[in-house]
């Protein structure tokens, strides 16, 4: 089937306003190790509600090469590629024509290679994961400053199951697969805390990935997370305006992921879908999430959430306000980096992305 494309729609939003678009990052199809085709995968997404998919496969442009990039009657599908070399950090190459022989090099010359092409990289599971039970040996990057670096996975959804994956822990991974709500864990605070501490010199969009196979079990109907199950679990919400969607939504969706002009949100435990959060300067000027602008006293920075939940304000790092609440006001004293984050009954819900206010 011929991949078909609409012009995006309609966008109901009036002058000065933000579209809100909600999608998934770091899915994989046939044209790597995924169990479905596009087409079921942009089923999956419609079924879910998604305005918009990150096709990641590994070490190739299949899809790209045939058509795909594109929306599909309502659903975005941009086209990366996962570039996994053995015992290095793997890295999701967006706004590339070709990946070919990436996955033999060393990361910075993947990164240069990357670059070169006028692409970027979001850093995937940044931390690292080996699992030797299913063959996974992924090893942490350790090239933050490389300037290709736009972004890095802030919470890698299926690492959080992974690691119950023996044994002894079959009954926790079991419960994970069929009530992930009830124990999911959230971002490593080891990323997030390197994440914090590399903002202070550089923007880094956070973003959730959810490394989205469908694994359908040999000789069985089973099918572990499939697309539509996970496509409903982590979801990143970016802010987008009119203008650039009606014109080129692949391009206006690139560059809201390597800006962080939105958050992470596990919608499973409740849709966070109308969450808003801003910066507000003395000028009456208003920064969007992932924003950079000098500081200036007086500011004062929002998160209005569509129901209570236990906010706290992160500032460089560290959590300087918590409170049970739909709606956390800070004002910061000095530069620094500043975001929200939200917990209900204290599992991990809403993650923005900073604003970043500079000496």
């Amino acid at each position: 089937m011929a991949p078909g494309r609409t012009d995006g729609g309609s966008n109901g939003a009036r002058p000065g306003e933000w579209l809100e678009r909600t999608g998934a990052l770091h899915v994989h199809s046939r044209y790597s190790d995924g169990a479905g085709s596009v087409e079921e995968i942009l089923a999956a997404a419609r079924g879910a509600g998604l305005d918009f998919v990150v096709l990641a496969d590994h070490d190739n442009l299949g899809a790209l090469r045939e058509g795909w990039q594109g929306v599909h009657d309502g659903v975005a599908l941009v086209i990366a590629a996962e570039v996994t070399p053995w015992r290095q950090g793997h890295l999701l190459a967006l706004c590339v024509r070709h990946c070919e022989g990436y996955a033999v090099r060393p990361n910075r010359r993947t990164m240069d290679a990357v670059g070169a092409q006028g692409g970027y990289i979001i850093v995937a599971h940044p931390m690292g994961k080996r699992k030797r039970s299913l063959g996974i040996h992924h090893t942490p990057l350790y090239d933050w400053r490389h300037p290709a670096v736009r972004g890095i996975e802030i919470w890698s959804y299926m690492h959080d199951w992974v690691d119950g994956v023996e044994w002894w822990r079959l009954p926790a991974a079991y419960e994970f697969w069929k009530r992930p709500q009830r124990r999911v864990r959230g971002p490593d605070p080891t990323v997030l805390r390197q994440w914090d501490w590399l903002g202070r010199e550089r923007r880094l969009s956070g973003l959730g990935g959810l490394d989205c196979h469908a694994w359908r079990v040999p000789l069985t109907r089973l099918e572990l997370f499939s697309y539509r199950q996970m496509f409903g679990f982590v979801r990143n919400h970016l802010f987008i305006r009119p203008e650039d969607w009606r014109n080129d939504p692949i391009a206006a969706l690139t560059e809201a992921l390597a800006e962080g002009r939105g958050f992470v949100a596990h919608d499973l435990i409740a849709d966070s879908a109308g969450a808003r959060c801003d910066a507000r300067l003395p000028d009456g000027r208003a920064l969007q999430m992932g924003q950079e602008t000098p500081f200036a006293k007086g500011t004062r920075m929002t998160l209005a959430l569509p129901r209570a939940a236990e906010v706290r304000w992160i500032a460089n790092g560290q959590c300087r306000l918590k409170e049970l609440t739909d709606r956390l006001s800070a004002a910061p004293a000095g530069p620094g980096v500043y975001r929200f984050e939200a917990r209900l009954e204290g599992a991990p819900w809403i993650f923005t992305n900073p604003f970043y206010l500079r000496p």
